[in-house]
């Protein structure tokens, strides 16, 4: 099933275990990911790197199958991945172990991608798209910041920032907090 990436909030979560989050934008995904950890009560959390699962799918599977003593909940973030990871992703979505969430982070898959399939013609698994953002999108989110910090910039500086951002806003909110921390 394919959502949009404002539409994370509307999510169910106990319903929807595992999540396919692929684009460009990694300010926009590192913010997803973010309130979807904060949706979720989380007792263990684990990432991993497409690159260590490959090494050793002995540890990726053990951390997966494997009751924790401390908590219920785990989540898995699988960053970096590619269509490598699609034998071992279909393995434990077919186990479908219990209070495991997976999320998985990709830069941009090809609309032939088997991971990408996969996770857009099920309805239990969600793929979410994160696209480039608008210089529109930017500049409101710049002149959103500067409005609640009190901060008086021109229209002209703003812009100026939001250029250096390339469209992610992951870059624009480091330069924010540059400002922020150079105003203090």
């Amino acid at each position: 099933m394919i959502i949009k990436s404002h539409e994370i909030n509307k999510l169910n979560l106990d319903k929807n275990k595992y999540l396919l989050l692929y684009g460009v934008n990694d300010g926009a995904k590192e913010e997803a990911v973010a309130k979807l950890l904060s949706k979720l009560n989380i007792d263990n959390l684990v990432k991993f790197d497409e690159k260590e699962i490959l090494d050793n799918e002995d540890i990726f599977y053990d951390e997966i199958l494997s009751k924790s003593l401390f908590g219920d909940k785990k989540i898995i973030i699988v960053n970096r991945a590619s269509n490598k990871l699609f034998k071992y992703l279909e393995s434990i979505i077919d186990r479908d172990p219990e209070n495991i969430h997976i999320i998985i982070n990709s830069q941009t898959l090809e609309k032939k991608s088997k991971i990408r399939t996969l996770f857009e013609q099920s309805k239990n698994l969600v793929c979410i798209p994160f696209y480039a953002d608008t210089t529109d999108t930017l500049s409101g989110l710049a002149f959103n910041f500067f409005r609640e910090k009190k901060i008086s910039i021109s229209r002209s500086n703003i812009n100026l920032i939001v250029q250096r951002s390339n469209g992610d806003r992951g870059i624009l909110k480091n330069e924010l907090d540059k400002i922020k921390f150079f105003t203090l």
